[in-house]
Order: structure tokens, then sequence, then C-alpha cells
């Protein structure tokens, strides 16, 4: 635009040389046009502008984080001077970077027309957001008149975690051993399914010794029913606004949420603690359940004042437990002892969100506990981790 309010400057300068060495109407007519030209853009450029009207194509936008899509916007010149270009200035995410950045996008609309623009949009993070136009532009035809206005137009958008899927049999022993435990205490120790061969890691008091007398091997009382088992989730959520804050809490929610739905699958009810003060823990014991959870976890704040995980594990009912999930990317000597204390009377899964991807140094593998460390943030580093752990603690 500079550059043609320069060449527009030359013109006039031409042109007055041209008038005084040339007197004649002509001349004089041609001056006086390129001299009002900028007046006569002014006007129209505002009268344009009064009547410009930009708007996104949807009500509300819902998808998946890291993916790619389209985000129409619509842009309407009901004037009979055509908008060469309508220039709009909008905070949208950018599918490059996967953040929300500032765009200048630049629509050529005729007379009396309507346009729609597909602007390329990913997010990197989970999360609820708000995509906006924020300012309109109109340019003359020679581009050396620019004026705008401010403008209000937004649209909620929200960007879902990852669902990793699990393999279900991952709390196969875990169901075996923590609902063993908890018939353990009580009145009724009879009320099993059925009975099976000893395996190793079985606890010695689920031994059905008459049975075993008789046949001369141990057999083990077996519980098939999982339906009072009951699983609780604890969330070490700490949301920074920083990228690095905003992948570790995607994190500590998609692997949450895939826990919850693996163990849902099995007919395991779970209650989810990520630490929020300000209410009840949601329990997840059918679909609607979970999907609510889902749509909860999609748009917890980044500013929740949340509880430390230690103190959320020192003061868990275990007693209402069978399962203990930690998610955490804290790996210290003291959570170490709490998690050790909470096995003695739980099945627990260590999750260990390692995204530095550092090697560890404490041998955690022959634990009561089942550490898994997950290296990356990705689903297969979830599930490989996982695999590993299982092969490692069988």
């Amino acid at each position: 635009m500079v550059r043609n309010r320069v060449l527009y400057g030359l013109t006039v300068l031409a042109c007055f040389g041209f008038s005084m060495a040339y007197y004649s109407k002509i001349t004089q007519i041609l001056l006086f046009v390129v001299l009002l030209y900028p007046l006569l853009a002014l006007i129209m450029a505002i009268l344009q502008l009064i009547f410009a009207k930009a708007e996104f194509c949807a009500d509300r936008i819902v998808i998946q984080k890291e993916l790619s899509f389209g985000l129409m916007i619509r842009a309407h010149n009901p004037f009979i001077i055509p908008a060469v270009p309508m220039e709009l200035v909008c905070s949208l995410p950018d599918g490059d970077t996967g953040l929300f950045a500032e765009k200048r996008l630049f629509i050529s609309l005729p007379a009396f027309s309507n346009a729609e623009i597909s602007v390329k949009s990913l997010h990197r993070f989970r999360g609820g957001f708000t995509c906006e136009i924020r300012k309109i532009y109109i340019v003359d035809p020679l581009r050396i008149i620019r004026v705008s206005k401010k403008y209000e137009c937004s649209i909620p958008i929200v960007f879902l975690p990852r669902r990793f899927e699990l393999d279900g049999s991952i709390f196969q022993s875990a169901v075996e051993q923590s609902y063993a435990q908890k018939q353990l205490h009580s009145a009724d120790k009879e009320d099993f399914s059925h009975v099976r061969d000893y395996r190793d890691g079985d606890i010695l008091q689920m031994v059905h010794w008459k049975l075993t007398a008789k046949q001369d091997e141990l057999m083990i009382k077996q519980y098939d029913s999982t339906n009072d088992l009951h699983a609780a989730v604890l969330c070490d959520y700490d949301q920074k606004s920083d990228a690095a804050g905003m992948a570790r809490a995607d994190m500590v929610i998609e692997t949450a949420i895939a826990f919850v739905k693996t163990a849902f699958d099995r007919g395991i009810h779970s209650t989810v603690n990520i630490g929020d003060l300000s209410g009840k823990p949601p329990f997840i014991g059918d679909r609607g359940a979970f999907e609510r959870f889902f749509d909860m976890m999609s748009v917890m704040p980044t500013d929740l004042e949340t509880e430390d995980i230690m103190s959320m594990i020192d003061r868990l009912d275990k007693s209402g437990a069978a399962i203990l999930i930690i998610i955490t990317d804290k790996l210290t000597d003291e959570l170490i002892e709490r998690v050790k204390n909470a096995a003695q009377q739980v099945t627990v899964f260590y999750v260990y969100l390692n995204l530095s991807g550092q090697s560890i140094e404490a041998d955690l593998a022959n634990e009561r506990f089942l550490f898994v460390n997950v290296m990356g943030t990705s689903e297969d580093a979830l599930k490989t981790s996982l695999a590993q752990s299982i092969t490692g603690a069988g």
C-alpha cells in the first residue's frame, strides 16, 4: 500500500506539471480528478465498511485435537462497489503451528455478493477456546485508502482429547486379586463362582483347602463378578498456560480417560479425582456417565486450584477401591513410599509420565505395585510401556 501511495503522489505531481506546461481544460480536469479521487475513495470505502459483514459458518465446533480441519468463514458485500479485497483480522488456530494466532484473511467480493473461505486449522492441545473476527478492513481499488472498524464475531470451539484404546486384559489379574482381597474381609467367604488351578502370585488365603486335599493340587476360589469392583483414579493435574504445561496436562487427562474407558469396558466402575477442591470426584458407572466425564475433562480450565498428589493418596478411602491408578509426572522417594503403603491394601498402577524421556535410576520392577514408565505423549508410548510393565511383572 505504501508503494501505491508513492505512485499516486508521483502521478499527482506529473499531472500538476503537465497542467502547468500545457494549460488547457483537459489538463485541469485531469488534475482535478486525480486530486478528487482520494476523497471519493474514502467516502465509498466508509459506506462499504458500514454494510460489510463477516461471520463463521457454524454456531459451534467440536473436534479432536491434532486433527486438521477447514474453518469456514463467510463474508458479505451488500454494496454497489466491489470489495477488492476485504481484509479480516481473526484469532484462529493456525494449521502450521497448532496454536492460536492472529491471522489476516483477504477476500475479493464483487458487488452485492457473498463468499466463503476455508482456513486450514489445527490445535495441539485439548480445551475450550474461542475463535474471533476482530476487525474488518476495506481497501479502495487503487489500494491507497484503507479504512477499518472493530468487529465482534466469535464462535466457541472445543478440542477433544485423544481416546486411547488399551488392552482390557491389563485388569485381568488385578481384578482377580483385588476381588479376592475384598472377599477376604467379607463375612461370606464362600461366595465364589468356581475354582481353578493355582497360579504364581495368587493369594494363599483364597485356596479352597477341601478341594485341594481331595485333588492333591492347590485350587483357588475364582470370583468372576466385577460389577462391585471400584477403581480410584488419581490425576496429578496441574496445568500451566505454557506449551509444556498444556502438553503435560493433556497427557494426564488422556491417560485417565484411557484407563477409565478400559475399566468401564471390563465392568469396573471408577471415580476420578483430579485434585479439584471445588466439587465431588465424578463417578463413572454407565455409558452416559463416561461421556459426561469425557466432556468435562475436555474443557478442564487452566486456572484450576488442585490438591497435591500425595495428599490425595493420604486421604483416599482405600476400603472403597479395589484398584488404585495414580497418574503423575513425579517420581520421588516420598511418593514411592506412599504408593508402596497403598499397594498393601489394593492393586496399584503407578503410571509415571516420563515426558522428558530420561532413564530411571530406581528399580521398581519387583515392587508390589505395577510401575508404568510412559516415555512420550503418544498412544503407542502408553500402550508399549503398559505392555512392558505387565510382561515384566509377570
